[in-house]
């Protein structure tokens, strides 16, 4: 006889952001501070990182940017 509820199966489970969370055009905040744009999704590069990035363009200085994996993202604003 199974005496564990099913609400129970979720304890211990945390939420992390996909890239799914931060569509092209959204507007979020590098662990840094610095605020960008999302213009690109990368997939795992090769069989050795097989971690998902969030490319992110700042503005100033133009062209700058930066590639994190989105757990590391907080979003500002939706496209």
């Amino acid at each position: 006889m199974q005496t564990k509820q099913s609400s129970q199966a979720m304890v211990g489970v945390i939420h992390r952001p996909d890239m799914e969370d931060f569509p092209i055009g959204s507007i979020v905040k590098t662990p840094s501070g610095r605020i960008g744009t999302v213009v690109k999704h990368r997939g795992a590069q090769s069989r050795f990182d097989l971690f998902q990035r969030i490319i992110i363009e700042f503005e100033d200085p133009i062209g700058d940017s930066v590639a994190l994996q989105p757990h590391l993202l907080t979003m500002i604003k939706l496209p």
